[in-house]
């Protein structure tokens, strides 16, 4: 099967170049997909001077659905099978990417199964494929079966950021095909910005995530846009995600700088929900 890959990029650091390396060698060709608006010049160089690179930058930044849908088409139209998504924080660790490929072609359920995903939050000492299927996976690190991507249908550019991998996993699965993890490969991903903060109730001191008041903004009114399309179908992960909503908001609340900008930010969320207003929020 041919597999192609595409990455999103918005402000990437230099770290980026390293990432892309950590797994270009399974790949016949990567589309690069710049969101920023402004280019870093000598970075872009570096990157469009990788083999199999095929770097795509319009000025302006047009949110992820819509750039995943522009790759996933472009691979499909030069006759890709799989399409390896990838976020500019994330890499493999050495050999883990080929193993990711040997797990996919020794998976007997690939014409039922929709996407493929890695573990992300605890590594396991399990070094056999070890296939789970599930009902939600991340964008980066998912590889798309793009021979069922016209059946399932396009990412949802209403949501623009915030879960539109989880969106397009609940769909999939609802049009009756598989979501499946492959536990015993490990991605190493970045979630917000990590941070050390003590909790109020026991003073312990833990790593927690912060995110950006315009990052909830997405976050909360997409998570009510999801919830009312499929609460019924999966309301256990509706739950869940409410609760890691809840959790966000309230280190936003207690650790941020920015707190009057993010209480500002929660009410126009929930307000733009209410009124339809979804895609990129308009300043």
């Amino acid at each position: 099967m041919r597999l192609g890959g595409t990455i999103i990029l918005f402000y990437p650091g230099n770290e980026v170049i390293q990432n892309i390396l950590s797994y270009i060698n399974i790949l016949e060709k990567l589309y690069v997909i710049d969101n920023s608006e402004y280019k870093n010049v000598d970075l872009v160089n570096q990157i469009a001077a990788i083999d199999k690179v095929i770097y795509l930058h319009t000025g302006e930044n047009r949110g992820l659905a819509e750039r995943l849908n522009q790759a996933t088409e472009l691979a499909i139209d030069e006759g890709f099978d799989l399409l390896l998504t990838m976020d500019q924080d994330s890499y493999f660790e050495k050999g883990i990417a080929e193993e990711y490929v040997v797990c996919i072609n020794k998976y007997e359920s690939h014409s039922k199964t929709a996407m493929y995903g890695v573990e992300y939050l605890q590594r396991t000492s399990d070094n056999q494929c070890s296939p789970i299927e599930i009902s939600e996976l991340i964008t980066s690190g998912s590889i798309i079966n793009l021979q069922l991507f016209p059946a399932i249908g396009r990412f949802d550019d209403a949501l623009f950021i915030d879960l539109v991998d989880h969106e397009y996993c609940y769909r999939a699965i609802i049009t009756g095909y598989k979501v499946v993890k492959f536990a015993n490969i490990f991605l190493c991903h970045r979630v917000g910005e990590s941070f050390k903060g003590r909790s109020i109730k026991t003073f312990i001191v833990t790593e927690r995530s912060l995110h950006s008041p315009l990052r909830l903004y997405y976050m909360i009114r997409n998570y009510l846009y999801v919830k009312k399309k499929y609460n019924t179908a999966f309301t256990r992960e509706i739950k869940n995600q409410r609760n890691s909503i809840l959790t966000r908001i309230k280190n936003g609340l207690i650790y941020s700088n920015n707190r009057m900008k993010l209480i500002r930010y929660i009410f126009r969320a929930i307000d733009d929900y209410r009124r339809k207003r979804m895609g990129k929020i308009v300043s």
